[in-house]
């Protein structure tokens, strides 16, 4: 473990600016995992989960988005030997927020230095101890599972040795299904898979942020995805997105 982890690992509190990548739900099953935000600590440059990470009902407390910088407090993470992990302290400010604009450029940086060709060398690193989450581009084979929520896939690369079948504790994708619950009502699975399953990996540049579990380093999540339009957005879609983006920050918790 080298310095930058070790900085992270400190008993002493610390405070960090961190650019939320994603959010993640809570597991109750073995291997149980705690809700945490996963994003890039901006001293760093690491990916820094932060666990557990405060939610009250369906979203975290306070609410953030994807892509926002937040200031927070650090301190080390109880039962979690993971590189890279801390624990929360005291209150959460969200100061910024990254745009999608120009086919997601801005946010480009921050997903491709901790790109893996594939899920094996992903887990390569983990056992290494080097790293306990990082990106993986699938290829065209991709589908979305019920229940529960899994995704299965192969990487985009020659060393893949799947396809892989991880579960999903992404809180976005959790929060499109409950959404497609009640608006779709009998049909909402179908729904759901034509939006997020193999449509998605056509339409979208699609890299997937995989984890390991704190209970067992072995064993791999889907923390969250990364989805940049294959062809760059227009100025009406994009005012779009940002004004779904105002909504969200200003709806009620």
């Amino acid at each position: 473990m080298d310095e930058a982890n070790d900085r992270l690992m400190e008993d002493s509190a610390t405070d960090h600016d961190v650019l939320v990548l994603a959010k993640t739900v809570a597991a109750n099953d073995f291997p149980v995992e705690r809700a945490s935000v996963i994003g890039i600590d901006r001293e760093s440059g690491r990916l820094l989960r932060l666990t557990p990470f405060p939610w009250k009902g369906a979203d975290t407390d306070p609410p953030i988005l994807r892509w926002a910088w937040i200031q927070v407090r650090t301190v080390a993470a109880a039962f979690d030997p993971r590189p890279g992990s801390a624990g929360v302290e005291g209150e959460v400010l969200q100061t910024a927020y990254v745009e999608a604009k120009d086919g997601w450029r801005l946010r480009w940086p921050f997903v491709r230095a901790h790109l893996h060709g594939s899920v094996e060398s992903l887990q390569e690193s983990v056992r290494a101890g080097a790293v306990s989450a990082g990106f993986v581009k699938p290829g065209p084979e991709w589908d979305l599972m019920q229940l529960p929520l899994r995704v299965r896939f192969r990487c985009a690369s020659e060393d893949c040795r799947g396809p892989h079948e991880l579960p999903v504790l992404d809180w976005e994708l959790h929060e499109m299904s409950r959404a497609a619950r009640e608006r779709h009502g009998a049909v909402w699975a179908t729904k759901f898979r034509e939006t997020w399953g193999r449509g998605l990996v056509e339409k979208y540049d699609v890299h997937v942020l995989v984890s390991s579990y704190a209970q067992s380093p072995s064993k791999l999540y889907v923390a969250g995805l990364f989805y940049p339009p294959r062809e760059r957005e227009d100025d009406h879609a994009h005012a779009h997105h940002a004004q779904h983006r105002a909504h969200l920050r200003d709806a009620p918790a």
